[in-house]
């Protein structure tokens, strides 16, 4: 489980390697293992003796939630689901709290730097995302420790190669680089001049784009000011020019037209319904014509019970609480709502470019601006 070193990743100690190392084997048996075999116990076993008893399947999340919890291997599951869940934030965010002061002194910005950085210190923080630490990080996204800090972005950094069990790749690259081949195959003859990345985190899904297209400039705005601080110090230290400031997705001060690319990975499940939908309408504000948005997910809602227990897993077990309205929601109205044309609209897959037949494919939905 390799981490492509930078100069701002933290570094582990022995001890603390291997508590991580611990952690992503627990997190891979139970996403590879104990995850697919929810299914079988419910297919196989609960739901035959439901039917037969009751000459039905389960009505709803509910009904197959109460089958659910009969059987012991399902509260295992949900045990050691909510225990990793937990011990990755714990183990990463004690090693990164012994090194933080040198953490923030390494990301402050450089003169001569490839690209930029802004903080908005008087930006509000929207409830939907004080009030939640999503995936159980604490203080999620935005918090700050102190002057400068970092420690959010680190914490997702290190903590997100830890969760994924290496599986995103030595840079947690994976999924930004999924996308970005789906829109260079899609759109071939799309010369992009500039590309924003919303939502971008610690960074790991913004420089794929340089790499994809690299005579564009490249923007990455995150709502948290402690990630886009430590998303330059990363980037520099790889040297790649990318401009990152601290951002509310759904009202950003880019000009109309401005970009000519427009995608975010890993946030509109994290978002309520309208927040979504406010993306997108931004997202059409800030494409020049002719540009491209793309955000994954949107896959069609679930109709079956047991599939719509497991997505409610991830809210009450893993802070995941707009999942549900998420999952429920049709992107492609949302997306013509936002101004974009129905037939300019476009889905695709593309396998993960790591733990392929562990991961699903990165699926997206996006829409062109006339």
């Amino acid at each position: 489980m390799f981490q492509d070193r930078h100069a701002i990743l933290p570094r582990a100690t022995h001890d603390e390697a291997a508590r991580e190392d611990f952690c992503a084997s627990l997190r891979q048996c139970f996403t590879t293992d104990l995850f697919p075999g929810t299914r079988e116990v419910y297919h196989n076993r609960l739901l035959p003796e439901f039917e037969r008893k009751h000459g039905r399947p389960p009505a709803d999340s509910r009904e197959a939630e109460a089958l659910m919890e009969s059987s012991f291997y399902y509260r295992g599951f949900n045990a050691v689901g909510r225990a990793a869940q937990e011990l990755v934030w714990d183990t990463v965010g004690e090693s990164i709290e012994r090194q933080l002061p040198d953490l923030n002194a390494r990301a402050r910005p450089r003169a001569g730097a490839l690209g930029s950085v802004r903080t908005n210190p008087a930006m509000p923080i929207p409830r939907y995302i004080d009030a939640v630490d999503i995936h159980v990080m604490p203080g999620n996204f935005h918090t700050e420790l102190g002057p400068d800090d970092v420690f959010a972005g680190a914490l997702y950094d290190r903590g997100v190669h830890v969760f994924s069990f290496g599986g995103l790749g030595a840079q947690n690259e994976g999924l930004g680089v999924a996308m970005a081949e789906i829109i260079k195959a899609r759109f071939p003859d799309l010369k992009p001049r500039r590309i924003l990345d919303i939502g971008c985190g610690p960074g790991f899904t913004t420089l794929p784009w340089k790499a994809a297209y690299p005579d564009a400039e490249v923007h990455g705005i995150d709502i948290g000011a402690p990630q886009v601080r430590y998303a330059h110090a990363r980037a520099e230290s790889l040297g790649v020019p990318i401009h990152y400031s601290q951002q509310d997705g759904t009202a950003t001060d880019f000009p109309d037209g401005y970009f000519d690319i427009v995608v975010s990975m890993l946030v509109t499940h994290e978002c309520p319904v309208p927040v979504i939908k406010g993306l997108f309408a931004e997202s059409h504000r800030l494409l020049a014509k002719g540009g491209v948005t793309a955000h994954d997910g949107g896959a069609p809602p679930y109709h079956d019970p047991f599939e719509n227990l497991i997505t409610s897993w991830f809210g009450n077990n893993a802070n995941e609480p707009f999942a549900i309205g998420y999952k429920g929601l049709d992107f492609e109205a949302a997306f013509t709502d936002a101004g974009f044309p129905a037939a300019n609209i476009f889905r695709a897959t593309r396998e993960a470019v790591y733990l392929k037949g562990q991961l699903p494919p990165v699926s997206v939905v996006g829409a062109v601006r006339e």
